[in-house]
């Protein structure tokens, strides 16, 4: 997969962890496609795990920041996404190199792309471009007030 502004969430730092990702997914593919993976493995991994170490936090607090809608789906998402990380360290540790398991972690990643970004992250965009406008999204209090 390839990043495209089609994923921008309106947020440089955001994006630029995005393109980032992108990135480390590519050059994986890259290498496991010319025999190269298991050299590459353990670092991919590793760089994985700091990734989302890192970032998902930085990108949580954006979300109940800018009060997206998508905030909490995204802190889920963000723990199942370090869980599964997990397993395929885990069985990277026990086990060693596996190109099978290997094309599964670059599927998973790619898919973690395609539907994360697409179904959650881009959720963050309207709440970021309200309030440049400035205004911001209702909140669930302006929400639950107005109806009473």
């Amino acid at each position: 997969m390839k990043w495209s502004v089609l994923y921008a969430t309106g947020v440089t730092e955001l994006d630029e962890q995005h393109k980032m990702l992108f990135k480390m997914s590519e050059d994986y593919r890259d290498a496991l496609d010319q025999g190269h993976g298991e050299r590459v493995c353990g670092v991919l991994l590793a760089s994985l795990d700091q990734y989302a170490r890192g970032r998902f936090g930085r990108e949580e607090h954006c979300m109940y920041r800018y009060q997206c809608p998508a905030a909490t789906m995204n802190s889920q998402a963000h723990r199942e996404f370090t869980k599964a990380l997990a397993e395929f360290s885990q069985r990277y540790a026990q086990d060693g190199f596996s190109r099978s398991d290997a094309q599964d972690l670059v599927q998973f990643i790619d898919g973690w792309l395609a539907t994360h970004i697409v179904r959650v992250d881009l959720q963050l965009k309207p709440c970021v471009e309200n309030e440049r406008l400035g205004s911001r999204a209702p909140s669930i209090r302006d929400v639950t007030s107005a109806t009473k």
